[in-house]
């Protein structure tokens, strides 16, 4: 990998000091599952007038067309590559989560963040050349690589609205405003802030979305699931971006659960109403994240070290288990590293069988496949501990014809 796109991945908040210029309470279990209305016939609504919509302003960066959005954010949509009901989405889901990651950071953009939305894959990497500069291997590689990315360096947001578009409700987008709201938060003295917490920090934003419950759900269960299998990645390994950035393939992904979990359990021991907020203040002071620690809580940052593996087992019920996650997802957590189990899915046409190899850190995620009809379903998983049963609703319809 060449020093450009090393550089182009790592998302450095020590680079960005003073030389830088200004970028609903979740559940704590199982989230309840969707059931289909139990009245037969609603009343017909009453006929109301839609306003007509206008067409959005349109501006030429980089020779790709962008709908530009009057919203608190300069925001800027791929023209034509959405429908109007996604162009929307996405301009709701902007003025939700600026100011909510305001409130978290109790301070404000220093200007509205610039958030390019790209219709797919192709010009999103088309994006990063012509407008971040990218050269086209390291575009290629970025969009190939991730959903939405944030440029520390230029200050701007790219998102793949054809990869997030149907993950509702929408996080990314909050992830990335986290990340350059973090930057005026922890100048002049960003070289102080660890990546699992800058990362970390991400992560939990994308849980706090509203409606996004099932985000925190598997957040605290599968950080559970890597305590109680010894799977913890060791904090001190998670300070600098590269070596965050080194961690790829199953490590890739659990290092942001339990990064995240443990920014969790750090705002729980700072307190207040923003805590986040506390903590970037004594940063940008020059007190390190242990100073900060003791100083907000009394406590040695050591000690919270420490006692991270025992917080995180004990926050769920069972140390392991079978839980639902959101409408048809589920999780099998708490079992041994590449161990085999075998899961048994049953429904309206039938059940099916198969073999499920652990992740190296003792969880697993799955779902319903959306091919499958709609009704109720039970999730079996039989182990050498016992067998673990969930129930699950599917309420979207399934391709016809599907026999499973």
């Amino acid at each position: 990998m060449t020093a450009r796109l090393i550089a182009l991945l790592v998302i450095s908040l020590a680079a960005c000091g003073p030389t830088a210029t200004s970028g609903d309470t979740p559940s704590s279990g199982p989230i309840a599952l969707p059931t289909s209305s139990t009245e037969p016939n609603p009343p017909a609504p009453t006929p109301t007038a839609t306003p007509e919509q206008h067409p959005l302003a349109t501006r030429d960066v980089g020779g790709i067309q962008f709908a530009l959005d009057p919203g608190p954010g300069d925001l800027r949509i791929e023209a034509g590559a959405l429908s109007r009901e996604d162009e929307q989405a996405v301009a709701a889901t902007v003025a939700a989560d600026i100011p909510a990651v305001e409130r978290e950071f109790e301070r404000t953009f220093s200007g509205p963040p610039v958030i390019y939305v790209f219709g797919g894959t192709e010009s999103y990497a088309d994006g990063f050349v012509r407008i971040f500069g990218y050269s086209r291997a390291s575009a290629t590689f970025v969009a190939e690589n991730s959903v939405s990315f944030f440029e520390p360096s230029l200050r701007l947001i790219a998102v793949n609205w054809g990869a997030v578009g149907d993950r509702r409700p929408v996080a990314a987008i909050r992830h990335e405003l986290t990340h350059l709201l973090t930057l005026d938060a922890c100048s002049p003295r960003c070289d102080l802030v660890p990546a699992w917490l800058n990362e970390g920090q991400a992560r939990l934003a994308e849980a706090q979305v509203p409606g996004g419950d099932w985000r925190l759900v598997r957040v605290r269960y599968e950080a559970a699931s890597m305590a109680a299998t010894g799977t913890l990645i060791p904090l001190n390994t998670l300070v600098s971006q590269l070596s965050w950035n080194a961690l790829t393939d199953w490590a890739g992904y659990f290092k942001y659960q339990e990064s995240a979990r443990a920014v969790e359990l750090l705002r729980e021991d700072v307190g207040g109403t923003a805590p986040i907020a506390r903590v970037y203040e004594r940063l940008r002071r020059g007190q390190n994240l242990a100073q900060t620690y003791a100083a907000l809580t009394g406590r040695s940052f050591n000690d919270f070290v420490a006692e991270l593996p025992d917080r995180m087992r004990t926050a769920v019920p069972a140390a392991q288990g079978l839980i639902p996650v959101a409408p048809t997802g589920y999780l099998v957590y708490g079992f041994p590293p590449a161990s085999t189990i075998t899961v048994t899915v049953s429904g309206p046409r039938g059940s099916e069988t198969s073999p499920m190899t652990i992740s190296p850190f003792g969880s697993n995620f799955d779902s319903i496949a959306p091919t499958r009809t709609r009704g109720g379903y039970t999730v079996s998983a039989q182990t050498e501990s016992g067998v673990f049963t969930v129930r699950l609703r599917k309420v979207d319809a399934g391709v016809p014809g599907d026999l499973h």
